[in-house]
């Protein structure tokens, strides 16, 4: 218990704030630093007997999951960019319109290289590793979205956190209904193209 209780608080608070402190110098690093945590949180998945590998694959119901997506998503981030226009005019659309390729770009290879190994640490790990410390899973939901908020204190703004706040606990819910890596991922993409599109993103940006 003790163990994964030190694990736990060194792989999901020291290093988010560790990164924070030190972030001059990783910067440059983040995406490889979330790529190797992922692919380590993956080999111990894939080496733990108990662990169902069937959850990283699975499209069960797929279609059903997809729906309820889009029906959460589309008033709500309806609403959302309604009100980036109205707070924040200079940043609504900022990306398509003045820099597309970026634009782009940024929507594919963001869901390769930032949705997948955060989804396999956050959800598909966390809730599978931390099984035995919080057997509740709506304890296990509750703290994923919190340290998932926690770790983008890299970004240096509040705005950044509070996002994730309510994108943790969305895609938490979501995993917990599906045991699905791939379904979670999907709502992710979606989520964050969004806020790339609308100007949200540039809180999601290091700024030294």
């Amino acid at each position: 218990m003790a163990k994964l209780w030190s694990e736990l608080i060194v792989l999901f608070v020291a290093l988010p704030i560790a990164v924070l402190y030190w972030i001059k110098h990783f910067a440059d690093y983040l995406m490889p630093i979330l790529g190797v945590t992922g692919l380590c949180c993956l080999a111990i998945l894939l080496a733990d007997k108990q662990f169902k590998r069937i959850k990283l694959w699975h499209w069960a119901d797929y279609k059903v999951h997809l729906k309820s997506t889009l029906r959460f998503f589309l008033p709500w981030a309806s609403l959302l960019a309604l009100v980036v226009y109205l707070i924040k005019p200079a940043l609504f659309l900022h990306w398509p319109l003045n820099e597309p390729w970026m634009w782009v770009a940024t929507l594919l290879i963001y869901p390769v290289v930032s949705v997948i190994p955060q989804e396999i640490i956050f959800r598909t790990y966390f809730f599978h590793r931390y099984k035995k410390i919080l057997p509740s899973k709506y304890a296990r939901w509750a703290l994923s979205t919190f340290v998932f908020g926690l770790a983008h204190l890299v970004y240096g703004n509040w705005i950044a956190v509070v996002i994730s706040w309510f994108g943790g606990a969305i895609f938490g819910y979501r995993y917990m209904q599906t045991n699905s890596t791939p379904v979670v991922v999907i709502e992710h993409a979606i989520w964050g193209s969004f806020l790339f599109t609308i100007g949200l993103g540039s809180y999601l940006v290091v700024t030294q």
